[in-house]
């Protein structure tokens, strides 16, 4: 795949394996192992979705749990956690998580549009608490607080297009 947009290291039930993933409109394309793949994904419930790959499709249940998703896949739970390859590759090499002022910067995962946004300056937020919802490729993904603290500060609203990596809110 040429034109690849992102790059993860998306950790299943503690294996981790390297993708690749362009946008093609609505579906994106992923590359694994060699292999390219088309993928689409359709909201059936809050939680259920269609994912359908290549000529094949199934459903899915995900839910999220801290900072990774318990997925149900053809009658298997999986614990997965996604990391942009960058800050997978960082960690990997200081062999420790990243810790410092980026804790309380809260970013936008990836691009999309921001749903609602729970918090406001001067609210106190504990961590795993959901401070922002965003839609990306039809699935609404809870912005969750990585550490305890304060907002002081909001640079989004409800209604607006986000980018990858963009500042959503901060804390103190």
């Amino acid at each position: 795949m040429a034109d690849l947009e992102d790059r993860y290291i998306v950790t299943v039930d503690d294996i981790e394996y390297d993708i690749r993933l362009a946008h093609r409109g609505s579906d994106f394309a992923i590359e694994y192992n060699g292999a390219s793949h088309r993928v689409a994904v359709d909201k059936l419930t809050e939680k259920k979705f269609l994912l359908k790959i290549d000529n094949g499709s199934t459903e899915v249940d995900i839910s999220r749990d801290g900072d990774g998703l318990d997925i149900f896949l053809e009658g298997k739970e999986m614990q997965v956690k996604v990391e942009p390859y960058n800050l997978a590759e960082l960690r990997r090499r200081t062999g420790a998580a990243l810790t410092g002022t980026e804790d309380k910067i809260i970013r936008a995962p990836m691009p999309g549009l921001v749903l609602s946004v729970a918090v406001k300056a001067g609210d106190t937020v504990k961590k795993g608490m959901t401070l922002a919802i965003i839609e990306a490729m039809k699935m609404e993904n809870m912005i969750k607080s990585s550490t305890d603290g304060v907002v002081t500060e909001i640079f989004v609203s409800a209604g607006r297009a986000v980018d990858k990596n963009e500042k959503l809110l901060e804390l103190e």
